[in-house]
């Protein structure tokens, strides 16, 4: 990847975290909606395609980071919430498992298990879709 596609898909990514997070207070739909829109660029994104070591990726990582811290932050409300916003809830699941896939993070992933291991018997997440391409990727590998 280019450094001038690097810094704006950072610039992009850090953009676009920081309007979650205003989003988040003002309006649970419009949350829900970006969040769907995410979810939808990364299901396609490859896997690994936003693994690297190079200097750069060091600075995308750490929006990476705080993307995941967001998106914890997110899941922790829904499950002491009762599930609170149910779809932005999912959604957020969802993302980090992809987000892990594309960024080949095992942090992210173990994120993912452990914060599932949290949901109670009336929730659930369906992750069959993020699981297969999980699948396919160790498959290729």
């Amino acid at each position: 990847m280019s450094p001038r596609i690097q810094v704006g898909l950072e610039s992009g990514f850090k953009f676009s975290l920081s309007l979650l997070k205003e989003i988040r207070n003002i309006n649970k739909d419009m949350l829900v909606n970006s969040l769907e829109y995410l979810y939808q660029t990364l299901r396609y994104a490859e896997p690994g395609s936003l693994y690297s070591t190079d200097k750069l990726s060091f600075m995308i990582d750490s929006n990476l980071n705080d993307a995941r811290s967001f998106l914890v932050s997110l899941i922790e409300e829904g499950l002491a919430n009762g599930g609170g916003n149910k779809r932005a809830t999912e959604l957020a699941f969802k993302i980090l498992l992809l987000l892990g896939i594309v960024r080949s993070n095992v942090e992210d992933l173990l994120m993912a298990a452990t914060l599932l291991d949290r949901l109670k018997e009336d929730q659930s997440v369906d992750l069959r879709i993020e699981l297969e391409i999980l699948l396919k990727e160790n498959m290729q590998a």
